[in-house]
């Protein structure tokens, strides 16, 4: 599949990100962090081999990837048990079937402020349905454009979103589009890397982010040349493989983490919360089985 520039596209309807627009340099902490005021909880739902993940700070809650068409019930559900009733940012990394699946649900049945999403079109269903509501609901809709970076608050957390660095990868192509989501809050560091593979991992290794306390580990735990050079760049101190029981993690995965002692959660065993004060990061996984 070769990728057209989601901008030509759609222009008219969404906001097309300046990569010039952000100046800070990418790097370690900041040495100016927030002050903490509130907990981060991060929650990774069980919906197989997919991503579907939503962080929570005092204030705001950010969804990443909405995993396959159905799941989207699974995340409004979830978010309506607590009571929140509209997403301030929606993430989709990329628009493969297992990220980009329920966010036409989304998009049609809950208030989304914001809706950042990477340069390409795709021509799967599950893409077209989400387009489509995007225009039918007039939703803020901002593409990153290849190298380009945005920074915002998140009440004491702060956020950098990375897109890839190149217009075309080749041949099936679309994980390597991935956005990359940095966080800091406090003393801790996070990093949602959607499915990067060898290119795209390549790609974050030289933005030089530092150690990370925690990583949500790329492209459901498939085991690449990059994978131990990614990993030691990383360095985390918790992972979550987002992966089902019939397409589990690759076994070289399992031993690469066990290995460098990563407390690492396979959302296959029930749904995943790490919890950030700021200074320590508190997990857990409840007790449920994936259905798929």
């Amino acid at each position: 599949m070769i990728a057209k520039k989601l901008t030509a596209l759609l222009l008219g309807t969404l906001t097309w990100f300046s990569a010039s627009a952000c100046t800070t340099k990418s790097g370690q902490k900041s040495e100016k962090t927030v002050p903490v005021t509130g907990d981060v909880r991060i929650t990774a739902l069980n919906v197989g081999k997919a991503d579907a993940l939503v962080v929570q700070t005092q204030n705001t809650v950010i969804v990443i990837d909405t995993g396959e068409k159905g799941d989207g019930k699974k995340i409004e559900k979830f978010l309506e048990k607590q009571g929140i009733e509209a997403i301030d940012t929606l993430i989709i990394t990329h628009f493969d079937k297992d990220h980009v699946g329920g966010a036409a649900r989304l998009v049609n049945r809950m208030k989304i402020h914001t809706i950042y999403v990477p340069d390409y079109a795709s021509e799967s269903d599950a893409y077209t349905k989400f387009i489509e509501k995007v225009q039918e609901n007039g939703n803020a809709l901002t593409v990153l454009p290849a190298k380009g970076k945005l920074e915002w608050l998140a009440d004491d957390a702060a956020m950098t979103l990375y897109a890839a660095e190149e217009n075309r990868y080749g041949q099936n192509e679309e994980n390597d589009f991935s956005l990359a989501l940095y966080m800091q809050h406090g003393e801790n560091t996070f990093l949602f890397s959607g499915d990067a593979e060898n290119k795209r991992m390549q790609e974050i290794i030289g933005l030089q982010l530092g150690n990370v306390d925690f990583l949500k580990y790329p492209y459901h735990g498939n085991y690449l040349t990059l994978s131990e050079q990614f990993l030691d760049a990383c360095q985390p101190k918790v992972s979550i493989v987002c992966c089902s029981e019939k397409e589990y993690a690759d076994p070289e995965t399992v031993a690469m983490l066990e290995k460098r002692g990563v407390d690492t959660y396979y959302t296959c065993n029930g749904v995943v919360t790490v919890t950030s004060d700021g200074k320590t990061l508190h997990c857990s996984q409840s007790a449920e089985s994936s259905n798929r």
